[in-house]
């Protein structure tokens, strides 16, 4: 199973009891490659010969099912948008089809009961993987809450989570909880460097050291294009604070907080003597600019991002947002301190 040449993922799995409960919750940030790890569960409880240890064997007919998106004794619950990003599984039935819904809906979770009912197809277990577990709308939660307090005989349920806060304490509480942590930087980037190109340490970086996260980065050319004329912006004296804000709007606010935040800390430990950490890619702008803006003023900034990466996912108005932020940012001609130095 490919699983196990994603190092964190085998730690997770170490931390699986012998006997697997009715309910489990895996968790962790987005990007980590939590969907992997449950459908490796998943199949290991289908698969006829599994060892246990979380490894399907990948070869019994059972394997074979579950592989091709056939197997009868498996659901997956998702919201429909993500559909297409779970090739190879067989979803469950949902009433909401006239537009893609990022929820599960309570039909979904209804749709259920003909499998937590009956006995199984295949003689074995019977799973239901949900992924993720915050999109359950209320009442889909509930209804799913119901058929965990009342399990069905050799029925799973594995649920996913990017943020098990947002999950219904009554359902965490009858979950077994597995963490996926995220891995070491070290550890993640040589990896990445594996799959990916130069741009693994920066892009690692910028996905929060979410492997996985980091490898979709490394392929969008879009994204490091306008990273690359976002940059360049902020490196030029007599950049337009307006035409930063609508470059910056194509991007992720999460991102945006990010590249910034790194922007900075560069800049800052270049006036201390260092070396760039982040942003290698612009190491000589950095150093121009190092020189031009005091560190004072970058401190300042650099609180006026946090405070902007705290509100970026729910701004009343992003570009009002962005402008705000931009308009402080001491190294344009207007604001640049006559003291270069600290």
């Amino acid at each position: 199973m490919s699983i196990k040449v994603y190092s964190w993922l085998s730690t997770a799995l170490e931390g699986l009891p012998q006997r697997l409960p009715g309910a489990s919750l895996i968790y962790g940030q987005k990007g980590l490659g939590k969907q992997r790890l449950a459908r490796a569960i998943s199949q290991s409880l289908l698969c006829q010969n599994s060892s246990g240890s979380g490894f399907p064997c990948g070869t019994c007919d059972d394997c074979h099912l579950f592989e091709i998106g056939n197997h009868p004794d498996f659901r997956l619950l998702q919201p429909e948008k993500d559909a297409d990003e779970n090739a190879g599984s067989r979803p469950a039935k949902s009433a909401e089809t006239k537009k893609a819904s990022s929820s599960i809906s309570v039909d979904a979770v209804r749709d259920l009961s003909q499998l937590t009912t009956t006995a199984s197809h295949r003689g074995g277990a019977k799973v239901v993987m949900i992924s993720p577990a915050e999109a359950l709308n209320s009442s889909a939660a509930n209804a799913l809450l119901k058929m965990l307090e009342e399990p069905s005989w050799n029925t799973h349920f594995i649920l996913v989570a990017h943020d098990r806060n947002r999950v219904l304490p009554t359902i965490r509480s009858r979950c077994f909880q597995l963490p996926v942590k995220v891995p070491p930087s070290t550890e993640g980037t040589a990896w990445l460097k594996d799959q990916a190109d130069e741009r693994a340490e920066i892009a690692l970086a910028l996905a929060s050291y979410a492997p996985f996260a980091a490898l979709e980065l490394t392929k969008d050319e879009e994204f490091w294009n306008n990273r690359q004329t976002l940059m360049a912006r902020l490196s030029d004296p007599s950049a337009d604070p307006l035409e930063l804000a609508s470059v910056s709007e194509k991007l992720e606010p999460r991102v945006v907080g990010r590249i910034l935040s790194m922007w900075v800390f560069d800049l800052l430990v270049l006036k201390q003597g260092g070396d760039v950490r982040y942003h290698r890619d612009m190491q000589s702008e950095l150093e121009h600019m190092a020189d031009i803006v005091a560190g004072p003023e970058l401190c300042r900034w650099s609180d006026e991002v946090r405070a902007y990466s705290r509100a970026a996912e729910h701004p009343l108005n992003r570009r009002l947002a962005l402008e705000s932020l931009y308009a402080t940012w001491p190294g344009f001609k207007s604001r640049v301190s006559e003291s270069h130095y600290w």
